[in-house]
């Protein structure tokens, strides 16, 4: 085998890799839909339909950025309004 075809097979192997190792991270980072709804199904304690602030105290990220998301401001977010900030970070993830 030549040195040249070696050292490309080589080059195109780590590409393969590092593409499945990045997909791989961000399918960790981004959950599904499907995901997102049963999460906030177990959260939302009284079924109402919203999360308010006592049902995010277990989630650091909510907790911390809640009157950001709560873009109404009627003290619980709703479905649209983390769908909408869900749609805010997959926009900034492809960014990257």
């Amino acid at each position: 085998m030549k040195p040249r075809s070696f050292l490309a097979r080589t080059a195109l192997a780590a590409l393969l890799t590092a593409g499945a190792v990045l997909a791989q991270a961000q399918a960790q980072t981004a959950p599904s839909a499907e995901q997102v709804a049963q999460r906030l199904a177990q959260a939302d304690a009284n079924h109402d339909g919203y999360l308010d602030r006592s049902e995010v105290a277990d989630m650091p990220r909510l907790k911390r950025g809640f009157d950001r998301i709560d873009t109404d401001k009627d003290g619980r977010l709703s479905r649209a309004e983390l769908q909408a900030v869900g749609q805010q970070l997959k926009q900034r993830q492809a960014g990257q």
